[in-house]
This record gives structure tokens, sequence and C-alpha cells, in this order.
């Protein structure tokens, strides 16, 4: 309850100053921004390429990718937090709600501007059907690049069929979509990253300064 009250305290001073809301505007938007190229490399990947060579080099992007979005939410957060720190004469606290909430709000606006990237893309660079056609001739290049799986093609034929007669979806929902997935990680790995970041008071220390 202690910890619950000084978290919203801390909250509200934040917003009060605009720290929250400014840096995660700006740190969001750095996020978003290297989050969408990797989007348009990877739909590059498959539209323009389509061959196992392309899909190998796509694997190994994802993994630096991943592991580059995990390092700029820690970056953020830390950076975050220390600015926190500055703007306050007594109380010396970061709880790890404030990190945890930090690190989902930033996630989560860089959902917002991928989402927003992967519908003209999707929808206006390359054109639905193009988009559909080049993801069921992926899939096939994939399946038939395995003999075990290329015997089994005919089975996979109603899938790749139901592929080409997908809608188009709305700019709402493509958007939509993009946040709840980055929300979800950005949960996730908010968990380890707000445990790290945190700096909260020690209660039972009855030890004072000299």
């Amino acid at each position: 309850m202690i910890f619950l009250t000084i978290f919203v305290h801390l909250i509200i001073e934040d917003m009060k100053q605009n720290l929250f809301l400014n840096n995660v505007l700006n740190r969001g938007a750095i996020l978003g921004f290297a989050m969408l190229c990797s989007h348009i490399f990877e739909q590059c990947a498959v539209v323009y390429g389509g061959t196992m060579g392309w899909f190998s080099v796509m694997g190994a992007e994802m993994l630096v990718v991943m592991a580059l979005y995990i390092w700029m939410l820690y970056r953020f957060a830390k950076q975050y937090s220390l600015s926190v720190l500055e703007t306050r004469e007594t109380l010396k606290v970061f709880s790890y709600g404030q990190g945890f909430s930090y690190v989902v709000s930033v996630s989560s606006l860089a959902g917002v501007i991928v989402g927003l990237g992967r519908y003209i893309m999707h929808s206006f660079v390359i054109g639905h059907d193009a988009y559909l056609k080049a993801m069921v001739t992926s899939m096939q290049t994939a399946i038939n690049s395995n003999p075990e799986s290329a015997n089994l093609m005919s089975s996979y034929e109603p899938m790749l069929k139901q592929m080409m007669t997908q809608p188009e979806p709305g700019i709402l929902a493509t958007i939509f979509s993009s946040v709840w997935s980055y929300m979800l990680w950005g949960a996730i790995v908010g968990l380890i990253i707000a445990a790290k970041v945190k700096r909260e008071p020690n209660l039972f220390d009855n030890k004072t300064e000299e």
C-alpha cells in the first residue's frame, strides 16, 4: 500500500512536469521508426525476394532486431529513470511501476507507427493482391524446399487458396493489431527492464546519513 501511494504520487508529479509524456513521445517515435525500417525490409524480402536465401537473411535480421528492440527499451528506460531522479531534490525514487508503465507506453507508441507504416506499405506501395500472391509464392517455395513437405503439397493447397481470399484489413484494424502486439511484447520485456532500472527506498533501513 505504501509503495502504491508513492507510485501514484510520482506519476502525477511527472505528468505535471510533462516529463513522462515528452519522453514517451520522443523515444516511442525513435523506436517505432527503427522497427518500421525492419518491417519494410522483411516485407520487401518476402515480396521481391521470395527465395530461401532471403528467408535465411530475414531470419537473422529478426534476431538482430529483437535484440535491438530490447536494448533500446532498456536504454530509454535507464535514461528516463536518471532524468526523473535529477528532477527530485528529496525523494530520490524511481519505482518498479514507473519503469514498467514507461516501457509499455514507449513500445505501444512504436506499435502505432509500425501499424500505420504497415498499412501504407501493404495497401499503397505493394498492393493487397500483390502482397497475398507474394506470400503464397513464398510459402510454396518454403514447402518445396523440404522434400518431406513437398510430398504433402496437395494438403497445403486449401490453406494457400484461403490465404488468397483474405479481405484487405482496414487502417484501424492494422494499427490496433500492431499496437496490441507491441504492447504485449513491451509488457513481457518491461517485467525485466523495470526491475533493472528501479530505485526504491529501503523501508527497513533505519540508518541515518552522517
